[in-house]
């Protein structure tokens, strides 16, 4: 009898080691609720150690896979499930539920999601109304988005209970401001007039008058590197050709999917084509892995070391290929070659191929 209860216990021992080490829960919360607070303020009751988690937030997907939450996951918004590179960093993105970007209430109840971290206030009180749990985590941030780019690696904490998922934030959060001091810190040792710098938001094919608004994650990380961003003197984030050579930028970058397709429209389209940058080489593309660069996730300090070196040549020479590499491994458990690693340095496929095609 002595014997059976050692192996029992043994036996209980080991499946609870394994609950808390697989999953996303670490330990038993059942019911166990916390108050936390969105981007925009408001104040939400959510449950601890949630499992079933949609991201149309785009900014969530792959910093909770990063953080070790990739169990947790439902679905995400569905143009990063299409995307190329989303089996390379989420080994389950094919059996991911698609969501659209104003997904039905009902979609959401029948799922059984516990909770969605939704782009938009509308559509974020818009669930609550149905009794779904929702929180806000836009790309832009009030009135600019200083202020918000740990925000949502702090919320992580706070909502679910793990040393292993804090550890991994941290990891990132110190990744990212490292990062920033020693670009700011370069660049106070030299007296460069700031630059203009006219963002082409490449996601979707809408043309070169297609850029963010005021108080985007790019429009910080340009000020971070000493840029002037555009955003502020444009009504909307659709610019006219007339409205962009008007301010002549002195730099013109492009991210997102359509990147390639886009640069070629600048160089070889009428207005654009005869703008001093464009005539000067000042065009650079942005990286693009399981989101775009340009928008907060975990290869931020590699986007602003990319963009560091393409803007200031002669101040900087960060590895980045290597940094994908290391990222890759750190966060994601992936392993990518040094070809591969460029190719997402220059926004193409994992084999190479133009992300459009």
């Amino acid at each position: 009898m002595k014997r059976f209860l050692s192996l029992f216990l043994a036996l209980f021992l080991l499946m609870e080691t394994a609950l808390v080490f697989s999953g996303c829960s670490v330990r038993k919360t059942d019911g166990e609720t916390v108050t936390v607070t969105d981007m925009l303020g408001e104040t939400v009751e959510v449950k601890k150690n949630p499992k079933k988690v949609a991201c149309v937030s785009r900014t969530t997907y792959d910093l909770l896979i990063a953080f070790g939450l990739g169990d947790c996951i439902d679905g995400a918004y569905y143009t990063l499930l299409e995307n190329e590179w989303a089996g390379v960093f989420d080994k389950n993105a094919s059996e991911r539920y698609s969501y659209a970007y104003e997904e039905s209430y009902e979609t959401f109840l029948s799922r059984g999601v516990d909770l969605v971290f939704a782009p938009e206030k509308y559509i974020a009180d818009g669930l609550r109304e149905h009794g779904i749990t929702a929180l806000n985590v836009s790309l832009y941030g009030t009135p600019s988005f200083d202020g918000y780019v740990y925000f949502f690696a702090d919320l992580v904490k706070q909502i679910w209970d793990s040393e292993e998922v804090a550890a991994k934030v941290d990891a990132w959060k110190n990744h990212m401001a490292e990062t920033i001091a020693v670009i700011q810190t370069e660049l106070a040792k030299h007296d460069d007039a700031a630059r203009t710098v006219y963002y082409v938001r490449g996601d979707k094919n809408k043309g070169i008058g297609y850029t963010d608004t005021v108080g985007s994650f790019t429009e910080y990380a340009y000020r971070v590197l000493g840029m002037d961003p555009l955003n502020d003197r444009f009504a909307t984030n659709k610019p006219s050709a007339e409205e962009i050579c008007a301010q002549n930028p002195d730099v013109f970058v492009i991210g997102g999917v359509y990147q390639k397709t886009l640069e070629n429209t600048l160089k070889t389209t009428e207005p654009y084509m005869h703008l001093p940058a464009v005539e000067a080489g000042q065009v650079f593309n942005i990286p693009i892995g399981l989101t775009m660069f340009e928008q907060l996730s975990v290869f931020s300090p590699v986007f602003l070391c990319d963009q560091a070196n393409k803007l200031y040549p002669a101040y900087f020479h960060f590895d980045v290929k290597q940094m994908i590499i290391d990222y890759c491994r750190e966060f994601f458990d992936a392993e990518l070659t040094e070809s591969e690693a460029e190719h997402m340095l220059n926004g193409l496929s994992r084999e190479g191929r133009a992300l459009d095609s």
